[in-house]
């Protein structure tokens, strides 16, 4: 189940991550992961799963914060006090501790094991998850909690991944050997096409809904109406335009509940002024991307999207 990577890759990935053995291929789906996540994957099968659960999934740094805040907000009838707890506690990741170190994990968050928290939380839970469907809880092939996935184009979702993996991994590196990586499904929780298309496949069951990061940005009113209707929600007017305001780029970096600042206070190393919501643009991409490596990285989209009928916005860019 856990393998081991042993040539020029894993020694760059060490180099990149400061520590060796710094991931490991957890199969079937060859999901690349830090080597703590060996203690942790059988009790994430395992991980008894209820009908009334909320569950957001997503490749990391696909827009899945923005997401889960109108998710929840939507879930608890717009309790807008509430909300301000944060959002660790309201929508927790579940593989957070086999995905930092756990005492780095704790001296963060002081909340402990975060997988035993998901186990005690009280129903309804809002679960979140970057892991592929392949390592999933067992359970949630047999009973159907609600699913929500959400993705964002590759491109935009590198940038934002590398400036990530600096800040909360104190990552070495450029930019470019960082694409290079996920090019070659190199980088944490790739293959990045292997976590998408799953849930592309059974997106038309009634207990999955799939969102894009692009259709949000462009019409966020509309996906809030869907998510709303999937939830089993009626929502007002009034009711749509505050959620619009609260999930405003402005207001999501000034709200202490979702911003992550007291985290990112102690874990900026190599940029000092680098925020977990960082820009919320479409097209970011164009600032660091070659027009070799752009085109590059839209062959690899096309080969691996060819006939699955799924398309993802390449090349949009946000007006400023």
């Amino acid at each position: 189940m856990f393998t081991y990577l042993e040539d020029k890759t894993a020694e760059k990935l060490d180099e990149m991550y400061g520590f060796k053995p710094s991931f490991l291929k957890v199969q079937p789906s060859q999901c690349l992961l830090p080597v703590q996540f060996v203690f942790y994957a059988q009790k994430i099968r395992n991980l008894k799963v209820y009908e009334d659960d909320i569950w957001m999934v997503s490749f990391p740094r696909t827009g899945s914060h923005w997401m889960q805040e109108m998710i929840w907000c939507i879930g608890n009838n717009f309790d807008y006090e509430k909300s301000r707890v944060s959002f660790l506690e309201r929508c927790p990741l579940l593989e957070t501790s086999s995905v930092l170190i756990g005492k780095q994990f704790n001296d963060l968050t002081n909340m402990g094991d975060l997988f035993e928290f998901v186990v005690k939380m009280p129903r309804p839970r809002y679960i979140k998850t970057h892991l592929p469907w392949e390592l999933l809880p067992k359970e949630l092939r047999e009973k159907k909690p609600k699913i929500i996935y959400n993705t964002r184009n590759p491109k935009d979702t590198c940038v934002s991944f590398y400036h990530y993996c600096r800040t909360f991994h104190n990552m070495q590196g450029n930019f470019e050997e960082f694409a290079e990586l996920m090019l070659q499904d190199n980088i944490p929780i790739a293959p990045f096409w292997k976590h998408i298309l799953p849930f592309w496949k059974i997106k038309d069951q009634e207990n999955i809904l799939f969102l894009t990061y692009e259709e949000m940005k462009q019409d966020q009113v509309a996906v809030i109406k869907k998510t709303a209707t999937f939830l089993d929600k009626n929502v007002t007017d009034e009711q749509i335009v505050e959620l619009c305001e609260h999930l405003k780029f402005s207001k999501m970096t000034a709200n202490p509940s979702v911003n992550m600042e007291m985290m990112l206070d102690k874990t900026r190393q190599n940029d000092p002024n680098h925020k977990f919501i960082r820009k919320g643009k479409i097209g970011d991409w164009v600032n660091y991307m070659s027009k070799d490596l752009s085109q590059r990285f839209d062959k690899w989209t096309e080969e691996h999207l060819r006939g699955t009928g799924l398309q993802l916005q390449m090349d949009v860019v946000d007006e400023e």
